[in-house]
């Protein structure tokens, strides 16, 4: 019996086709990133994390052990040229888009419980010319809160081994 697995590309066509994407809903510093559900492998408390080694950039904020695998977790809003956070709630897993073999699952610290959300297209308020940093895609505005689309593309290009 075959199986049908959806890439990125394809539940974003899905998506705009039915104006429905599944997401999660995920608490950063002053604003939520919005994220397609096919990229996010699990949530992790943050309690587990090992520290960064010596000398690593800021952003990199240690590793996670997950499924016997040792995977880096950053934060997004270093990588985005903004003040790192020092206190986190959670951790978000997250599958490469660009589908690297060097790092496949990559995590990013979050702030509160992550929520999954069925995101309408047209609940979505585009905030035109809102400026965005080096690994944002977009500013909306969903459910009466600033969220961010980040680019994935940008971000596991500014993390690459």
């Amino acid at each position: 019996m075959a199986t049908t697995q959806l890439t990125l590309n394809q539940t974003t066509l899905l998506g705009a086709t039915t104006g429905t994407i599944a997401c999660l809903l995920a608490p950063i510093v002053g604003r939520q990133l919005l994220l397609p559900n096919v990229t996010v492998a699990e949530v992790l408390p943050a309690t587990d994390m090992l520290p960064a080694p010596a000398g690593a950039a800021e952003w990199h904020q240690g590793y996670i052990t997950w499924r016997d695998t040792s995977i880096p977790v950053f934060a997004f809003e270093g990588l985005n040229g903004e003040t790192t956070p020092r206190e986190y709630q959670r951790v978000v897993i997250l599958n490469t888009v660009t589908g690297s073999t060097q790092l496949p699952l990559y995590g990013v610290v979050v702030q509160g419980v992550p929520r999954v959300a069925k995101v309408k297209i047209a609940q979505l308020e585009d905030l035109e010319g809102a400026p965005v940093g080096p690994v944002e895609f977009l500013q909306v505005r969903y459910a009466g809160e600033l969220s961010v689309i980040p680019d994935l593309d940008a971000i596991e290009a500014r993390i690459a081994p």
